[in-house]
């Protein structure tokens, strides 16, 4: 019981690290008229989970639950975090990482110590590793004994949460729209946290190109609500 109420806690939509201010490229969605109602903001969030979350994200952090115990872990974990930092091309992205990655390791640093996640935060404040939040929160819920598949769908579902939630903000979509909209995309949820394992190595970080460009246009929007 107790891991499952950790992992709820860490992973709820208001644990206080900032991804609230995040859209990650929806904001541009919505002001080029893209995203504009009910079903074109469901098939925006399909999108993201399948041909972006799936790929990067949820990616790392699969990985970060599978980094080997012993003396290569760190040396395996750096090189992780080398990695993604190479493979986010927006700059507002990565920053977003490595600001929620800070936010979340410095919170949990609080509730309760793992050697690792406080060794990941020094080595970021120390400007050793770029810091990414994916990363972050697999080493503590990791640490915690969450299981990957569990750690895997609270992640796809909170970064869906968001999606709506911001979905709502900016479209706008009613409340119960969105709850239909994350409702109806839970199977495929289920059926890309199965099969996250299967993924070729080669397609790690694979490029949404739509996203990756709405992305870098938000940083020249004339008028934003949203960080990134």
């Amino acid at each position: 019981m107790q891991k499952l109420l950790t992992l709820l806690q860490v992973n709820d939509s208001m644990f206080p690290i900032g991804s609230f201010t995040h859209s990650y490229g929806l904001e541009s969605y919505v002001n080029a008229g893209i995203v504009h109602d009910n079903l074109s903001a469901a098939e925006y969030a399909r999108t993201m989970l399948e041909h972006n979350i799936y790929y990067n994200d949820a990616a790392f952090l699969y990985r970060t639950l599978s980094l080997p115990t012993g003396k290569k872990r760190w040396d395996k974990l750096a090189e992780l975090d080398v990695l993604v930092t190479a493979l986010k091309a927006s700059y507002e992205i990565r920053d977003a990482s490595k600001k929620l990655a800070i936010r979340f390791l410095k919170l949990v640093n609080e509730l309760k110590i793992y050697p690792v996640c406080r060794k990941y935060a020094e080595a970021i404040q120390q400007g050793e590793l770029h810091g990414h939040y994916a990363i972050a929160f697999g080493l503590y819920v990791k640490a915690a004994g969450i299981s990957t598949e569990e750690a895997l769908s609270a992640f796809y579902y909170n970064s869906l949460n968001g999606i709506i939630t911001n979905c709502a903000k900016t479209v706008p979509i009613s409340q119960t729209a969105g709850q239909k909209i994350l409702f109806g995309l839970q199977p495929v949820i289920a059926r890309l946290v199965n099969k996250q394992k299967d993924m070729d190595e080669q397609q790690l970080g694979l490029c949404c190109i739509g996203q990756e460009i709405k992305c870098m246009q938000h940083e020249k929007l004339h008028t934003r609500i949203y960080i990134s």
